[in-house]
């Protein structure tokens, strides 16, 4: 099968760009596979085709309307001009929708700015670059839902996938009865990446690295777009724990000096370390006690999935999609309202004062992750590549035929 990914980002550190990756993997050694992309990192560049595709990256607004328009006309290129004929066209998102005959979306934009326009999600606005990235993150947010408008707001004979069925209700939510024929897949996980064998081998060092001492308590968040993912909340449940053995890790990029200047205002600036980026995101959660990720709005949430392959117990909000895997008390504990800080600091406090509760919920959260692999999502997610191109192979056939019949 001759299979061409469209992908904004193409990496190992997390999210879509993680997806878009794991499945390549699994299907260069089978399969011809294009990626395009602006970069690729982390995949094995002899066993694919790199189409490189400029972009803006001085906004998200510029850099995904860049990357929009010239995905669209370097593909129309490739199947117009040069006659390549990719049997497989899988968009990540919503980064080429038009040409693309498989879209994978991993999140409802519509939704994200119904909770913006509500006030449920507030991005900072203090200072004029504030306003400025806020207006951005505003006009990226309308445009794209404008394209997600375009791509599932009707019937299409384009195969649609989501990655829970929280997103899929979501899209029933804003459009109806055009949701009925997406597909339901949700992410995987690298179950031998993220391992509770890696804390012996990286616990004491990545803790000494930022000054952590073996005997602290450290709380772990991982991830980007802070505003939506609840950081806020989560330090200010922080200062309502008064052992001062608590600790918290932030890894990801987001307003930095809005979140330290919102610790420190909380009298707890010295226990939030902030880590702008990581490549081995797994040492982290090998060093750490708790996964906390207070989540307004979560489609799946990669990095819960790879907390609880790590063997770490988890408190995530309910309304996130791999939440579907965790039974609450057992496996992980789940949040009714991210916003509530003190059930969140109760929650916290809980696991910070039972030792065997921390290692059962653990042990319990890795069996809970073993269910999903990146090989079944594979498996599954070529299923549906196999009955597009049987699909079109069949529409093939029967206009040749209509043809044939014309010129008799």
């Amino acid at each position: 099968m001759n299979i061409a990914f469209v992908a904004h980002d193409v990496n190992q550190y997390a999210g879509p760009p993680r997806v878009t990756a794991a499945l390549i993997e699994r299907f260069y050694d089978d399969h011809e596979v294009s990626v395009f992309s602006p970069a690729i990192e982390g995949i094995n560049l002899f066993k694919i085709k790199h189409y490189k595709v400029p972009t803006i990256p001085r906004t998200m607004t510029l850099s995904y309307l860049s990357f929009l328009i010239c995905s669209t006309i370097i593909l129309s290129f490739w199947q117009l001009l040069r006659r390549r004929n990719f049997g497989i066209i899988c968009s990540t998102g919503y980064d080429c929708p038009f040409f693309a005959n498989v879209v994978t979306s991993h999140f409802c934009e519509r939704e994200c700015y119904r909770l913006e326009k509500a006030g449920v999600i507030i991005m900072p606005a203090e200072t004029t670059l504030r306003r400025l990235k806020a207006f951005d993150y505003r006009m990226y947010r309308r445009l794209v839902a404008f394209i997600e408008k375009l791509t599932f707001g009707g019937k299409s004979s384009k195969a649609r996938i989501v990655v829970s069925e929280r997103l899929k209700e979501d899209f029933f939510r804003h459009y109806g009865d055009a949701a009925e024929d997406i597909i339901v897949i949700p992410n995987g996980v690298d179950l031998k990446m993220f391992n509770p064998a890696n804390r012996p081998l990286y616990r004491d060092r990545t803790r000494q690295k930022h000054g952590i001492s073996n005997g602290d308590f450290v709380l772990l968040f991982v991830g980007g777009d802070w505003e939506r993912k609840g950081l806020r909340h989560l330090i200010e449940a922080l200062s309502l724990v008064s052992r001062p053995e608590v600790k918290l890790l932030v890894i990801g990029r987001g307003d930095t000096d809005f979140y330290a200047r919102l610790a420190r205002e909380k009298a707890i600036g010295g226990k939030v370390t902030f880590v702008p980026h990581t490549d081995s995101v797994w040492e982290y959660y090998a060093a750490t006690d708790v996964f906390v990720f207070p989540t307004i709005y979560e489609p799946f949430g990669l990095v819960i999935v790879e907390a609880m392959a790590s063997g770490l117990p988890v408190i995530t909000s309910r309304s996130a999609g791999s939440a579907d895997l965790i039974t609450d008390g057992v496996d992980g504990l789940l949040l009714n309202e991210p916003r509530n800080v003190n059930d969140l600091a109760a929650k916290i406090s809980l696991l910070l004062s039972d030792a065997q509760l921390r290692e059962t919920m653990g042990k319990r959260a890795r069996i809970a992750a073993e269910k999903i692999s990146w090989d079944e999502v594979a498996r599954r997610t070529l299923e549906v590549y196999t009955r597009v191109t049987l699909r079109r192979e069949k529409v093939s056939s029967l206009s040749t035929a209509e043809d044939r019949k014309r010129r008799r």
